[in-house]
């Protein structure tokens, strides 16, 4: 029997499970008065004498009580366990949600410190340079590494001075998209160099002799830099000087400009057929063809000329 309220010690759900849980606190519970005229009935039934029977319901009530408060110590070190271990994960899942955050603002730091550009480094020991080349554009510079035939002008004074003047208004910078097959005979997008850089990009062909002079010079050193194969390097340089030595120079202008137009057609054609069963030695002067340019050369400029006027008096 209980007269606290709630269940007996014995008590438990209708399954067989563990005892109910207990909702008040039996350490606040006070022993009930059986002596009483509210427990003369119960008293009769337990026992004729009085007092006896007030003992009996007393220690009963005792006994339950002590048990239930055994029920309540256990039922409360189980919510702290459970209200601990809640806690646990809840702080376990926090600092996974920190340490993930942390890890992410981390990486995203790291892809930023990628992104931003960087300085080189340098040798606090050394004075500057007593000579300084102005670099090329980037143009002439996309050229060389895709190894792709680039026009001398940009090589020249005036196309140096081109390029100079473009990085100062990032023009240089300008890129154009165009159309081109990858190996696998796919149309691809990719984007190239702007040629806007060289307002004044001109053939080789129309080069004075000096532009033409120092521009080959100047391609010779950066397709060094660009690290173009020995053989092809050796080839052009030897190419440039036999036009350098020919004896056409002895033409005064015409021989020059025989020597351009044969220039421009013979380095074009070189980079056109490398590669392929078409492809021959740029070094070798084929005077057969400098022949040719020269009878198209006279013949265009003669037909070029005013007839001569004869007067008859």
């Amino acid at each position: 029997m209980s007269t606290s309220g709630q269940p007996g010690p014995s008590s438990s759900n209708s399954n067989g499970g563990p005892p109910a849980r207990l909702l008040s606190d039996p350490n606040a519970a006070i022993c009930p008065d059986f002596s009483s005229d509210a427990f003369k009935d119960v008293r009769a039934l337990i026992d004729p004498d009085n007092g006896i029977a007030i003992t009996k319901l007393t220690k009963s009530w005792t006994d339950n009580n002590d048990q239930l408060k055994q029920l309540w110590a256990a039922q409360v070190e189980t919510d702290r366990q459970i209200q601990a271990a809640e806690e646990a994960q809840r702080q376990l899942e926090a600092d996974q949600d920190a340490a993930e955050a942390a890890r992410v603002a981390e990486e995203e730091k790291l892809e930023a410190e990628k992104k931003k550009p960087k300085l080189g480094d340098f040798d606090v020991n050394s004075a500057p340079p007593v000579f300084i080349e102005s670099p090329i554009s980037l143009f002439a510079q996309r050229k060389l590494e895709r190894r792709e035939y680039c026009p001398l002008w940009p090589f020249t004074p005036g196309g140096l001075r081109e390029a100079a003047d473009a990085r100062l208004s990032s023009n240089d910078d300008i890129s154009s998209l165009k159309l081109s097959r990858n190996d696998e005979n796919q149309l691809t997008v990719q984007s190239g160099p702007a040629s806007s850089t060289h307002k004044n990009m001109a053939r080789d062909e129309h080069l004075t002799w000096r532009q033409f002079s120092l521009g080959s010079n100047r391609y010779i050193k950066e397709i060094v830099r660009a690290g173009w194969p020995r053989v092809h390097v050796e080839a052009l340089t030897q190419f440039f000087y036999s036009l350098e030595q020919h004896d056409l120079h002895n033409i005064e202008g015409d021989g020059e400009n025989i020597l351009k137009i044969y220039a421009d057609r013979i380095r074009s054609e070189w980079f056109r057929t490398l590669g392929s069963s078409q492809s021959f030695n740029i070094a070798i002067i084929e005077e057969k063809i400098m022949s040719k340019i020269s009878d198209e050369y006279f013949t265009k400029k003669r037909s070029s000329q005013p007839p001569v006027e004869l007067s008859f008096r």
